[in-house]
């Protein structure tokens, strides 16, 4: 991070993550941009950077590649560089080869800080089109400490988390990367709080993901892994069920879900049982679960398509189009 962080700051350029390398440059540092706000400069791109990534955005999620654009690709594995076509490869440790690059590129550049803060600002006011997941994200981060682990999952407001929710630190933001498994969070949150026990760890997941290993709540007890759960709850494999009206005329399968009372399941386990309707009530539920020193899951009920899909900014459509 501190190499990463280094190099921006002389080339003046944005530092953009999709999902794994959030908070290598936190989101309140002008240079820390999102996948959202990182498009915003795609079209004036000339050169990207590529440090120990699998380059998703400008290689498969990102469309119109600027014309001319290169590509330089650190990375330890050689083989990255063959599947990226990078223009020039550098096969070498990303910490060391870093800092050799920051070394080589000369002074620092005129700081752009007031034109990036006003960019990010721009954006962040455009994607409140995707609703109540934002919100409930913006709870989180207002209770959760700087250094507590956010564990996101394949939901809604787990995909609306990739550019909706602020992280400041690396490796502080979890996720399963691009192998998108569905059920993974609660399961890699105590994981997560095993190995760092003093510190606090919000999984979030839908009702639909959350089921896949609701049994880990026995886990979590029988070990005293204090994870905080936040369950929400629309009723539905939502993206699949949304997919499905979308692009096949509304005949919907296997979409419906049969739900348990979350909050009472996890009290017959032994943890905390909450609930919260709004983003104020999981304010107050996340204190009173933190407070609780003990596993905890809150129900947060909530509707299917309440705002614009996250989609429309994960896989942004082309211009051209």
């Amino acid at each position: 991070a501190a190499e990463v962080r280094a190099l921006a700051e002389r080339l003046q350029a944005p530092v953009v993550p999709f999902r794994g390398g959030r908070g290598i440059v936190g989101d309140d540092h002008p240079l820390g941009f999102t996948c959202v706000s990182g498009f915003e400069r795609w079209a004036e791109t000339d050169v990207v950077v590529g440090i120990g990534s699998r380059m998703e955005l400008s290689w498969f999620r990102w469309p119109d590649k600027p014309a001319g654009l290169k590509t330089i690709l650190l990375d330890i594995d050689p083989r990255q560089a063959t599947r990226l076509e990078a223009d020039v490869a550098i096969v070498a440790d990303a910490a060391d080869s870093t800092a050799a690059l920051t070394e080589a590129v000369g002074p620092q550049r005129t700081d752009r800080t007031t034109e990036f803060l006003a960019l990010k600002a721009a954006v962040a006011e455009r994607f409140t089109d995707v609703g109540p997941e934002l919100e409930y994200l913006r709870a989180i981060r207002d209770v959760l400490p700087r250094d507590g682990f956010f564990v996101e999952e394949i939901c809604q407001v787990g995909f609306a988390s990739y550019f909706g929710f602020e992280v400041y630190s690396p490796r502080t933001f979890v996720t399963c990367g691009h192998q998108g498994t569905l059920g993974f969070g609660y399961p890699t949150a105590l994981g997560v709080q095993a190995a760092f026990p003093g510190r606090p760890v919000v999984s979030v997941a839908g009702d639909g993901g959350f089921m896949f290993a609701a049994q880990e709540l026995a886990t979590a007890v029988q070990y005293g892994l204090n994870v905080v759960a936040v369950v929400f709850d629309n009723g539905y494999y939502g993206n699949v069920h949304l997919d499905q009206e979308r692009l096949f005329e509304g005949r919907a399968l296997g979409g419906r879900l049969r739900n348990p009372d979350f909050a009472r399941l996890a009290e017959t386990f032994g943890a905390l049982g909450l609930t919260a309707r709004t983003p104020d009530d999981l304010r107050g539920a996340l204190d009173k679960a933190f407070a609780a020193g003990r596993p905890a899951l809150v129900h947060v009920p909530c509707e299917l398509g309440a705002g614009a899909s996250p989609w429309k900014y994960l896989m942004p459509k082309s211009d051209r189009s």
